[in-house]
């Protein structure tokens, strides 16, 4: 229940948070990221689609392509703790790197195929804020800490 609790309030956090800065939403991928590679597939797939639907309903993309998408970055992300050290820096940039990039090309396929509309791939502040991404994970480690005494890896 206290999980439960905990990815409640931290997704309701995220959510505020992109909402507040409109231009700049990557908290909720970051948040994914950091669940998915240190609590696992089930737990990044699930906070993806939540974060997803949420961010859905809250902004003017299509209802369910960034649930869908997020998801697909959550269980990704579950997949590696196996193969990549989450402790790394460098394997924390390029995690996240690879997951925006591949969120942004999913919703951009999943729009030219639903919608019609062409999108565009390209990274503007969002490359600032992945060179960030160690500070976003220390502070989605404190976070953790405060409702738990440690932060384990599911392998």
């Amino acid at each position: 229940m206290k999980r439960l609790l905990f990815y409640f309030i931290s997704i309701i956090i995220i959510i505020f948070f992109e909402i507040i800065i409109s231009k700049f939403s990557l908290f909720g991928i970051f948040f994914i990221i950091f669940i998915g590679l240190y609590r696992g597939t089930s737990a990044g797939c699930t906070v993806g689609f939540f974060i997803g639907l949420l961010e859905g309903i809250f902004s003017a993309t299509s209802f369910g392509i960034s649930s869908f998408s997020y998801s697909i970055i959550g269980y990704f992300a579950g997949r590696l703790p196996k193969r990549v050290d989450e402790e790394n820096i460098f394997a924390q940039i390029i995690v996240v790197l690879l997951g925006v990039s591949l969120a942004k090309a999913i919703n951009i396929i999943l729009e030219m195929i639903f919608i019609g509309i062409r999108g565009s791939f390209y990274f503007g502040l969002e490359f600032v804020a992945i060179i960030l991404v160690p500070l976003f994970f220390k502070l989605f480690k404190i976070w953790w800490n405060v409702w738990f005494k440690q932060l384990d890896v599911e392998r």
